[in-house]
């Protein structure tokens, strides 16, 4: 028997009806005194009915447990799936960092060739001095 709600909720329905059209009481209110109100016939219905639904249930007790292993897997590999992508992601971002710090590594090299070629002549100290005074 296949595991759904529904099912459970008529085997539910079930142990409802079992208890009241025996008894006569919801499952639920079943005490010692009602039970010991009841000649042998209707205890032996009552007992044969509840075996019955307990069967029902136990087959849709272990539908259940094997959904539940079977989500338990797909939640293990969902979360091995989801690590292995941010791994991949971790590893494309530090890619694109070291593509940076080379880029800017190089700029810096250029700029720093740059300024050495630009200034091969000496700048004299009174030079400096009027170059200073007039900014």
């Amino acid at each position: 028997m296949e595991f759904s709600l529904e099912k459970l909720y008529d085997v539910e329905n079930e142990i409802e009806a079992v208890f009241s059209s025996t008894l006569g009481v919801k499952w639920g209110e079943v005490n010692k005194t009602t039970v010991t109100r009841c000649d042998k016939g209707t205890l032996s219905s009552l007992v044969i009915s509840a075996v019955k639904v307990l069967v029902k249930s136990k087959d849709i007790l272990r539908s259940a447990a094997v959904h539940v292993e079977q989500l338990k897997k797909d939640q293990l590999q969902d979360q091995k799936t989801l690590l292995r992508l941010q791994d991949d992601l971790i590893q494309s971002r530090n890619e694109q960092v070291e593509a940076v710090q080379k880029t800017v590594k190089s700029e810096i090299r250029s700029f720093s060739d740059v300024v050495k070629q630009g200034c091969k002549e000496k700048i004299t100290k009174q030079e400096l001095k009027a170059a200073v005074k007039s900014a």
